[in-house]
């Protein structure tokens, strides 16, 4: 038996687009450096993301105090106030979010699959996760209850007890689990911690950190065809 666990932003589906293309809708101007405005917002992100999953701030604030900072990190002309419309856009765009094609046919075929089982491990603010989970329609694949969101739990990434969780809920062992995630820091690292198997999403080309994930891929592309190889 294998467990595959996916993490959803820029796993599932690839958001860093509609983060750029709503800064720029608000801001007039295009970014002429998409992935170093990528970097600064993610480095950002990780600031105040305890103080979001315990819901001492709401997702459109924090959104909004990021986008500022990213902002002025890449001396962008902005007003006060853009940051959170920028937040507002962001969320717009997500409104229409979807899955790939090659998404979607994967999912299908793990879904079918009497030897695969599938979850959901999310960071995040509780309601503006689970918004996401039914507008991708999540629901066709995996379980509710195996559909995990930290802040739901107590716990941030990379903390082990969460991949404890998911192995209680999956009925499966360390070494039967993979974890498949963008970020090296919170979806990587506490699942090599907990001794399971990696895939990691560096879209951003980010350099090779010193424990190296089992695979590494740089796009939906590249990350379809090695689940598809691997598990069908």
């Amino acid at each position: 038996m294998t467990g595959l666990v996916f993490d959803i932003d820029d796993t599932l589906y690839c958001r860093q687009d509609m983060l750029v293309k709503a800064a720029e809708t608000v801001l007039g101007t295009t970014v002429t450096d998409p992935l170093y405005f990528i970097k600064i917002f993610y480095d950002k992100s990780d600031i105040n993301m305890r103080d979001l999953e315990s819901g001492k701030i709401t997702t459109r604030e924090i959104n909004g105090w990021r986008y500022e900072e990213t902002f002025k990190a890449l001396a962008l002309p902005f007003r006060s106030g853009d940051g959170v419309l920028s937040a507002d856009a962001y969320l717009e765009l997500q409104s229409h979010m979807c899955l790939s094609e090659d998404m979607i046919e994967a999912l299908d075929s793990f879904a079918s699959n009497p030897d695969i089982k599938l979850a959901v491990l999310t960071a995040g603010e509780s309601e503006h996760q689970r918004h996401k989970i039914d507008m991708l329609g999540l629901d066709r694949w995996f379980n509710s209850e195996d559909i995990i969101v930290s802040g739901e739990t107590g716990f941030s990434k990379p903390d082990v007890r969460l991949c404890r969780i998911v192995e209680e809920k999956l009925g499966l062992k360390p070494d039967e689990l993979w974890m498949i995630g963008d970020s090296y820091k919170h979806d990587i690292t506490g699942a090599i911690d907990s001794g399971w198997h990696t895939i990691w999403i560096n879209r951003r080309s980010l350099p090779h950190p010193d424990r190296l994930p089992d695979f590494e891929v740089t796009s939906d592309k590249e990350l379809t065809s090695l689940l598809r190889s691997k598990f069908t």
